[in-house]
């Protein structure tokens, strides 16, 4: 059993009524934000298409932080130090792939999933086989890890029983996800997104003031390991080669081909709102570090000996949050699990829905009757996700399994991508082949766990090494099969002209300080001072 914590906080009726207040407010947003979603595909899976900049660029914060990061990740700064911020401020190569190269395919596409883009890239076949790859992804690693966890996380707090804990978090988050799509899911994120913030902030500050010597004792001195960003390529657990992949193979696919997170880009005002949502959800990155994973130093600065690491945010929080304060810090927690859970949720159903059920059960079916069986089939993804729980058991540590599944089930499906939008001679074949890969690269990682089989090689560097073998798999297949027409290619291949906005949007002249270059440099600028400095 990886998380064994018995509660130690016993919280105020102030704190209890702050948090029942928090529950009722995203409810409520939820179910207001959502009350278009019925009408449409469009509005349940898309938000009609009319999300701004800001709401987008929250939800794409909140969407991506969950327990895992509140416990996995704060667990293993509290174990590497400095190293694990690679997590949050290496993220921007990812979301550049995203803002430069991907979404402009993907709005010009006007498509629903991003398996439609294989679809109309490749054939049917390979935009189902990537439905199916991502559904199996999100339905045995994504969704058990966060309910387990943030069961967990309650049973820490309140002393729930662990498996009510899940029930109440499927409850609450399932309610305003299955009735309204997209639109409640985004604006309820944007209110997390910003309390998650806020929270992980206030404890930072709380920490760096507990400290004795602050910032640089937390750090540690400069002769550490814990004080450096990149360590050596012959580290056993997050070499520099290792943290490579993590950019630009796990990122990569993360940020620029993962229907969880670039859904809320398809459903953009327009390609600047979605650009820029990108920009904004890459500046977060900087205070989000500070919020998930410096609390992991900081407690390692106050007490080096905690005999679980997962346990470090925890620890913090009965140490350093003052009482009448921790109600808000758990109402941030929680927004965090339930921001995932709704964003997992609507994806997987988006799937099913727009890349299954529509194209091989009900052809002719209405949006209406579609929508009403992506509400449908919400229900028993929630169920499916909380049976499966147990099965985060088997790994040491929450970050641990999220990270060995993500790194070696997701290379395949990078490389796909990579040359779908780059090399116009990759075909259906080559593509279908390699995202096949996937599977046995998910096995592979229980293999690993049970039989001790590739345990000895670094999992990240192992990440890099199916990168590459799929990269030159899916070229050489391509070389000796069936060239795709050359009709599919022209909307769906990445062109120099993509760097600028759409025609319609440059006759609006957007000033300088609206440039979405501008402010990307920008961001760039300030991760080239950090990793300077830290280095």
């Amino acid at each position: 059993m990886i998380l064994d914590l018995e509660p130690k906080m016993q919280l105020t009726t102030l704190e209890i009524l702050i948090f029942i207040a928090y529950l009722i407010a995203v409810i409520t947003i939820g179910f207001i934000s959502g009350r278009k979603g019925k009408r449409s595909t469009s509005n349940f899976f898309l938000a009609g298409r009319g999300l701004p900049w800001f709401v987008i660029g929250f939800s794409l914060i909140a969407s991506s932080i969950s327990t895992e990061q509140f416990l996995g990740e704060v667990g293993f700064g509290y174990k590497y130090g400095m190293a694990v911020c690679n997590w949050e401020w290496l993220c921007w190569p990812a979301q550049g792939l995203l803002l430069f190269f991907f979404l402009p395919i993907y709005l010009k596409s006007k498509i629903y999933t991003i398996p439609e883009y294989l679809g109309k890239r490749f054939g049917q076949l390979s935009g189902t086989t990537f439905a199916i790859v991502c559904i199996v992804m999100y339905l045995v690693i994504n969704l058990p890890l966060v309910l387990y966890s943030g069961g967990f996380l309650m049973n820490a707090i309140f002393g729930i029983p662990k498996y009510w804990a899940v029930v109440i978090l499927v409850v609450a988050a399932g309610s305003y996800t299955i009735f309204g799509g997209l639109s409640a899911v985004a604006w309820v994120d944007l209110f997390n997104g910003v309390l998650l913030i806020g929270g992980g902030l206030f404890v930072f500050i709380l920490g760096v003031l507990a400290v004795p010597g602050g910032i640089s004792e937390i750090v540690g001195p400069a002769t550490s390991d814990r004080a450096h960003l990149m360590l050596s390529a012959d580290h056993p657990d997050l070499p520099w080669t290792g943290m490579i992949t993590v950019a630009l193979v796990t990122g990569g696919f993360y940020y620029a081909t993962n229907q969880f997170i670039t859904q809320r880009c398809l459903g953009a005002r327009s390609e600047w709102h979605g650009k820029m949502g990108i920009v904004l959800a890459a500046f977060l990155a900087i205070p989000l570090a500070l919020s998930v994973t410096w609390p992991g130093m900081i407690a390692y600065a106050l007490n080096p000996n905690l005999e679980n690491v997962d346990h470090a945010y925890p620890f913090l929080i009965s140490q350093l949050v003052p009482i009448g304060m921790r109600g808000i810090v758990f109402a941030a927690l929680i927004g965090a699990i339930m921001s995932t859970i709704d964003s997992l949720v609507n994806s997987t159903s988006s799937l099913l829905t727009m890349d299954l059920y529509k194209k091989f059960i009900a052809k002719t079916a209405s949006d209406k009757s579609l929508v009403k069986f992506a509400q449908i089939i919400g229900f028993f993804i929630l169920v499916f996700g909380a049976a499966w729980t147990p099965m985060v058991e088997l790994f040491p540590s929450i970050f641990s399994y999220v990270q060995e599944c993500w790194t070696l089930m997701m290379a395949p499906c990078m490389a796909v991508f990579i040359l779908a939008i780059f090399w116009k001679k990759a075909t259906n074949t080559a593509a279908v082949a390699t995202l096949f890969l996937a599977i046995p690269m998910l096995i592979l990682v229980f293999i690993r766990q049970v039989c001790g089989l590739l345990a000895e090689v670094n999992v990240f560097n192992l990440g890099g090494i199916v990168f590459i073998i799929s990269l030159v798999f899916m070229i050489v297949v391509s070389l000796y099969t069936r060239p795709v027409e050359a009709e599919r290619l022209s909307a769906t291949i990445w062109k120099p002209q993509m760097l600028k906005l759409p025609e319609a949007e440059l006759k609006r002249r957007y000033p300088w300080w609206k440039r979405i270059g501008f402010w990307f440099a920008v961001v760039v600028g300030c991760f080239v001072v950090i990793y300077i400095k830290f280095w």
